[in-house]
């Protein structure tokens, strides 16, 4: 029997959804064009890839205090607080001048990023009864991956038509619409159940490495395709379009490789190696020279290891039917 979606239909669940596309957005609204805009502030590549990496590490380095962070406060004031400061990180761009300051700057956004989208996630779950929170959890990563598409469709015309400022004020605009989204969901209160400080539940799915290292992969090869310029910069696009598409198929994989109440885990596994990979290809892509001719071939070895390698580890590996 198919899963019926019409338990799904509650305003909370849609709501959750909703605030989950809004900050995606508002993240990928900036992140493309911060190369761009780091060269006018007089930054050199590496000082560029140091940026970013320290985003990424500011996401990872969070992790392992998820569990303890949604067993000792509520997970909706979680996903509220570190909102904020997301938008604060990203809006002291503004008035950041040195290169000290923005790198500050994206490691305090890589945490609370890190931080919101796993409470988004745990609320998505909690707020959707237990039978229908397969297809629920589906739902919601693709209306983060759809928030993740439109950002980057919009970051380089707004940018070039409207400059940086009022690109940042969208994204802050973006990040506030989210925030008050989140304020008007109920969520059932929990209690502790004394996880220790640092935990990997809720943040990474071990038996999920393989099909991470695939996707971080798949993600590095497309991030590479962002900074193509026209005519070819279609091609980056249409990647993205297409990782949009993956991202219930590929939700659904990592869920059948988790056990009782690991859905969450799952997909923070999942959205962390997509960003992961989207980051640090986005750099990479501004670093090398032919980064289309890269990134094609890193999709295509993407490509490869999923049927050689991710897809049969998965028949073998997988918990659920």
């Amino acid at each position: 029997m198919k899963e019926s979606t019409h338990i799904l239909m509650t305003l909370d669940f849609w709501r959750i959804c909703i605030s989950n596309f809004l900050l995606y957005a508002a993240v990928w609204t900036l992140l493309p064009v911060l190369p761009a805009q780091c060269y006018l502030m007089g930054m050199n590549t590496q000082e560029m890839a140091i940026l970013f990496l320290l985003f990424v590490a500011g996401m990872i380095g969070v992790g392992p205090l998820h569990a303890f962070l949604g067993d000792v406060f509520k997970r909706k004031y979680l996903l509220l607080l570190f909102t904020l400061v997301a938008a604060l990180c990203f809006s002291g761009w503004l008035m950041a001048t040195e290169v000290w300051q923005v790198m500050l700057l994206m490691l305090i956004a890589g945490a609370s990023f890190g931080i919101a989208t796993t409470a988004g996630i745990t609320i998505g779950i909690d707020i959707t009864q237990s039978n229908r929170r397969g297809v629920g959890n589906r739902i919601y990563a693709f209306s983060g991956a759809l928030g993740l598409l439109i950002g980057i469709c919009c970051s380089s015309s707004v940018y070039l038509n409207l400059g940086f400022n009022n690109l940042v004020i969208i994204s802050l605009l973006l990040f506030l619409l989210s925030f008050i989204m989140v304020t008007s969901i109920y969520v059932a209160f929990r209690a502790p159940v004394g996880v220790g400080l640092f935990n990997i539940d809720r943040f990474f799915l071990p038996l999920a490495w393989v099909p991470a290292i695939n996707v971080c992969l798949l993600s590095f090869g497309i991030g590479m395709l962002l900074n193509l310029l026209p005519p070819y910069s279609w091609i980056g696009l249409l990647m993205v379009v297409g990782l949009t598409a993956l991202s219930v198929p590929l939700t659904r994989l990592f869920v059948k490789l988790s056990h009782h109440c690991q859905r969450g885990t799952a997909n923070t596994t999942l959205q962390l190696a997509t960003q992961t990979g989207l980051d640090l290809g986005l750099i990479e892509g501004e670093r090398i020279a032919n980064n289309l001719l890269f990134g094609v071939i890193t999709i295509l070895l993407s490509v490869l290891m999923f049927v050689t390698v991710s897809w049969p580890y998965f028949k073998q590996k997988r918990v659920r039917p």
